[in-house]
Formats: C-alpha cells, structure tokens, sequence
C-alpha cells in the first residue's frame, strides 16, 4: 500500500489537508473483496447508486472475464473515512499503436457504464483532485483509458484535474444511453411511449391478446436458477444464438451473470421480469433497481412473435410497475438503438476518457491518437470541400 498526505493546495470549504490521506492497494480480486463493505456505504453516499459501480459487480467481472489481472484499487480518506474510490486493472497493452504501461476501467461490452465512487459532499469533491494528486505521482503507468463513462459522472472531473495540471488528455464520445423519465402516475403514463404509432399499436396488441387469455409480468427478486434458465433460454432463441453473442454461448459470460444475480438478489436490487400469455413466455428483463432507477442490462423477447411487438409490450409493463415503486428513471442500458429512442428523447451521454503520462510513451500515444488525427481530419474535410 501506497499513501501520502493530500498538499495545502487541496485547501477546500475548510477542509484540512493532512485529514486526507490517498492510497492504492495491490492485487487480484481479493482487493476487491476486501474493501467491499466500506465500498458499498460510500455507494450509498453518492449522488448517483449505479449497481455497474458497486464492488460485487466489479469483482464478478474481474472473476469471469480477467481473473489472473493485477488490480490496483486506488482509495481516498478523510480523516480515516472512505470517501473515493476507483478500481483499476494494470496491463501492458498497445495503446493508438504505441507500448504502454496501462492502468484502464474494468469494462468490456456487459459493464454497461463505468465510473468512480465518491462520496456527494464537498469532502467527495476535494477527494477527487486528492486522488488525482496520488495518481500522477504513480511511476507505474503511460495511460489512464477509462471506458463507458458518463458525462455528469466523477472520472470527467478527474480528467479535468489531470488537464488542470498541464497532462494531455483525449476524449472519445460512446453512443449514449436512453433515459426515460418515469411519470408519478399511471394516467401520465399512457403518453408513453413517445411515438404515437407505436402507442396505437400496443393499445391495439393489449385488446386482441386479451381475447387470447391473460397477460401478466412477473417480478422475480431472487436468483432463481429455473427462471434465470428461462430468460437464458429465450435470449439464445433468436438472433443471438445464431450469432453466438447469447450469455449461453460463452462459458465466462455465463458465469458472470449468474453472479450479478446472486449479488443483486443478495443487496435487493434484482428485478427479473418475465412478460407471458398464459404461461407462455413472450419477453423478458435481466434488470437490476437501485436508488430510484431501473436498469435493463440484458433483454429478450420470443421472434416469433414480432406482430405482437413483445419487446416494446414488456417495456410498457414495466413502466407501470416502476410508477407503482415510485421509480423515477428507466435507464434502456445499453446504446440508443431506433426502438428505444421511440420511448424518450433524453439520453445520458458517455465517453472514453485518455490521460497520458509525461513520458516518452505516454506522450507519443497522444500525438497519434489526437493530434496527428485531428490533423488528419482536417485535411481530409478540405480535400472534400475542394473535391
């Protein structure tokens, strides 16, 4: 473990500097592990709760996809009480073409978003430039690459500070994701969603499926294997399966979200749903509920059954259900496909963020990544504008 005491600049509404102390701890998944009850208290001190944040998230994903990693998980106190954290995954890796030490987000393509944690008060908002502080000193890595992050998150603010202090950085936009603000009533509701063919549509599903038998969803809070197997089941039937991108089809992915399940289902934040006629199964959410929001990381629905629109029809129940639990956001995790943004016009935007060391390496990589493309690019639109 690394520490040192945060400098007089770090001066913030009062605050004493030596009360903060920056630290990094070294290792595999045990890190991760061993830090997760404190880890979990400042999630739920945070402005924002994202369950793609939380320890027991993290460490599945490392368990699953880089269990041999070297993790380093870098920590910020004040006055002996955690109020930052960022976990981070040490590897030697090409970065724009260019060798580099890099220290990089835990993330692949299930993470949904990234981020760091810390603590909603001004105490937090000092623990990031402390943190940043620590970091920059490090002698350990050419390139900080934190992927999936969103725009009003803390990393953009830990960017910020590194450009502050004259280090290069790169910002790369991710397709954002779709918000829908949630109504507090069920009659607010029935605007929703946003496109009014689509509403016409559902309205004209619900009466002829009724004529068919009953419709009912299903909230599942536990990690039930038989109804995790039928979600499973129903996502690798379709296009999917065929493609080979199902959770069924790969062993770690497999093993990754039947973690999140049992660690959701533990922390009660798990939301299975399953939309069926009868007891036939027409669509399904692997979601997740926490602080106010309702996340759908994976979705399926029956393709054979596309006339009666099942992914939209589930999404519409869902709503409801969220009105009833006074839920206020439905994040449509993922990117900002054509069917979701037919349910809302609010998206939260997300970027990769760079910073590159000052040495050699670190510098080189962000002149091919940035500045020789941006050069690049600006030929290139003059060569059209002369074409």
């Amino acid at each position: 473990m690394n520490v040192y005491s945060v400098p007089d600049n770090r001066k913030t509404a009062g605050l004493l500097p030596d009360d903060f102390v920056a630290s990094s701890e070294k290792g595999r998944i045990e890190v991760v592990n061993r830090l997760a009850d404190e880890w979990r208290t400042l999630c739920q001190e945070s402005s924002q709760d994202f369950p793609f944040c939380r320890p027991e998230w993290i460490s599945a994903f490392l368990r699953a996809f880089l269990p041999d990693s070297k993790v380093l998980v870098v920590t910020v106190r004040y006055r002996g009480r955690l109020q930052f954290i960022l976990p981070l995954v040490e590897e030697r890796g090409f970065c724009f073409g260019v060798p580099v030490r890099m220290l990089r987000a835990p993330v692949n393509s299930h993470s949904c978003l990234f981020d760091a944690v810390r603590s909603a008060s001004t105490t937090g908002e000092a623990a990031v430039l402390a943190a940043w502080d620590y970091l920059q000193k490090l002698r350990s890595w050419d390139v900080l690459e934190l992927g999936e992050v969103p725009e009003t998150g803390v990393l953009p603010q830990l960017t910020r500070a590194a450009e502050g202090c004259g280090f290069a950085i790169g910002q790369v936009a991710m397709r954002p994701t779709p918000l829908v603000p949630v109504p507090n009533d069920m009659d607010s509701l029935k605007q929703l969603p946003r496109n009014a063919r689509l509403r016409g549509k559902l309205r004209h599903i619900r009466r002829e499926l009724a004529t068919q038998g009953q419709l009912r969803l299903r909230r599942v809070e536990q990690a039930d294997p038989a109804t995790l197997e039928r979600f499973y089941k129903l996502e690798a039937a379709g296009w999917k399966g065929q493609d080979g991108s199902a959770i069924v089809c790969d062993v770690k992915t497999r093993q990754f979200y039947d973690e999140v399940a049992q660690s959701a289902a533990r922390f009660s934040y798990l939301s299975l749903y399953l939309l069926e006629l009868n007891d036939q199964l027409l669509a399904a959410h692997f979601g997740l509920s926490q602080d106010g929001r309702y996340f759908s990381p994976k979705v399926a629905y029956d393709e054979k059954l596309k006339a009666w629109a099942p992914g939209h029809l589930i999404v519409s129940e869902i709503l409801q259900d969220c009105v009833a639990r006074k839920i206020s956001s439905y994040d449509i995790t993922g990117p900002d496909d054509e069917w979701k943004m037919k349910w809302t016009a609010q998206i939260l935007p997300k970027h990769k963020f760079y910073i590159f060391g000052e040495g050699l390496r670190g510098r080189f990589a962000h002149l091919l990544g940035f500045r020789l493309r941006l050069r690049l690019t600006k030929l290139l639109r003059r060569s059209d504008c002369k074409a």
